[in-house]
């Protein structure tokens, strides 16, 4: 073989030895298993003293979409999600990963009659932008308004999160009180919301 093509070859092998390691770390759950986009999960806080899992619940006044919310009895999980790459990735790909869009959606039904995906809302609520389920019903000219991404939480333990909303720009998302002290939502807000799987 001559050198010219050994360089090439070794120059070849290094790109995909770069490429593959390139790869954000995966996201774990809480025994630390890497999340797959073919399981359901559940999300929750990370301290179960505030609250348990995320599900879908009415709020300010509306029967639909639901909103995603918190549970307020920590030993609830609420309702399972399945996550998966956003605009769908290599069908190989089936592990999910840190700072990577990602869709989300329930694994459940509702009297919506409708889709449990994420997205977040363009109408202001309340003052504070929701994470909701169901159309989207203004889509901006970018149409990210169901990309997510998960994050490292900075102060973490081994494998605790943020979620946050990435469509023209990323916001963290945290749990909120309404107006009337009922329903804990999530959405647009600070302190952000930290969570295992």
């Amino acid at each position: 073989m001559s050198s010219r093509r050994v360089g090439l070859l070794l120059l070849s092998l290094l790109a995909t030895t770069l490429s593959y390691s390139a790869d954000p770390p995966p996201v774990h759950d809480t025994d630390g298993n890497e999340l797959r986009a073919d399981a359901n999960y559940y999300i929750l806080p990370a301290n179960r003293a505030h609250g348990g899992g995320l599900t879908m619940a009415p709020g300010h006044g509306r029967r639909c979409p639901l909103f995603v919310s918190q549970e307020a009895d920590g030993q609830r999980d609420g309702l399972p999600v399945r996550i998966a790459p956003h605009g769908g990735g290599a069908p190989s790909d089936k592990i999910i990963r840190l700072s990577t869009d990602v869709r989300i959606s329930f694994r459940a039904y509702t009297t919506c009659v409708q889709s449990t995906e994420w997205h977040i809302d363009s109408e202001l609520v309340s003052g504070r932008r929701h994470v909701i389920t169901g159309p989207v019903r203004d889509p901006s000219p970018s149409g990210r308004e169901n990309a997510f991404r998960i994050e490292k939480y900075s102060g973490a333990e081994v494998h605790e999160y943020k979620l946050m909303a990435c469509g023209d720009s990323c916001q963290d998302l945290g749990v909120f009180r309404d107006l009337k002290g009922g329903a804990w939502f999530l959405g647009a807000t600070e302190p952000y919301h930290v969570i295992v799987f």
